[in-house]
């Protein structure tokens, strides 16, 4: 059973995967795994943006990478050419030996990663929430906050026409409205033989 857990940002996914995990379920952060590859796909990265993506020791520094990536839609999708395959075979590699296991990525869509799920929780906040969320947690305002909700414009575009179960956590509450949905997920799990408590 692979789960696929995503939404836009502050919708509560990375909220969801620590609850699955907390239950012993195997999760994968392919967000993180996008700071990784920054790092294993270094030269190719320079090649393509040039030396101005380094920082004073020579790795990739994020925010100067993008700088450059989230004002173009065209090198957004160079950063993505080089980036997301190699994410994606690392995820391959991850879920083939779990018997139960989550996908926790913003892009499952853009990253054709629905298809390796067996069913999707799919994490949903009204925008003002999420950029109340946002200012809290990231110290981020508005006008930035719309700027990054903007390049994930195709999340959950695809989900309900994908043929797999989708699941929907409204979390436009407290933490324990989110925990109460998740468990009652997680009991399902248990109920069907998925995992055993």
């Amino acid at each position: 059973m692979v789960i696929g857990l995503t939404g836009k940002s502050c919708a509560g996914k990375d909220e969801g995967a620590r609850f699955l995990s907390s239950k012993g379920i195997a999760v994968i952060d392919v967000d993180r795994l996008g700071h990784e590859a920054l790092a294993v796909n270094r030269d190719r990265l320079v090649a393509a943006f040039g030396e101005g993506i380094l920082d004073a020791d020579g790795n990739v520094n994020r925010r100067a990478l993008g700088s450059i990536v989230f004002s173009s839609h065209e090198k957004l999708e160079i950063l993505n050419g080089i980036s997301h395959p190699w994410m994606k075979e690392k995820v391959v590699s991850f879920i083939k030996d779990k018997a139960v296991c989550a996908v926790n990525c913003a892009l499952l869509e853009k990253m054709d990663l629905v298809n390796l799920c067996d069913e999707i929780l799919y994490f949903y906040a009204p925008l003002d929430i999420r950029i109340q969320r946002a200012e809290k947690r990231d110290g981020i305002g508005r006008e930035a906050f719309l700027r990054r909700n903007e390049s994930q414009n195709e999340i959950g575009t695809t989900l309900f026409e994908s043929g797999k179960k989708v699941i929907t956590i409204l979390n436009d509450s407290d933490k324990e409205y989110l925990y109460r949905q998740l468990a009652s997920y997680y009991d399902t799990l248990l109920s069907r033989g998925y995992i055993y408590g």
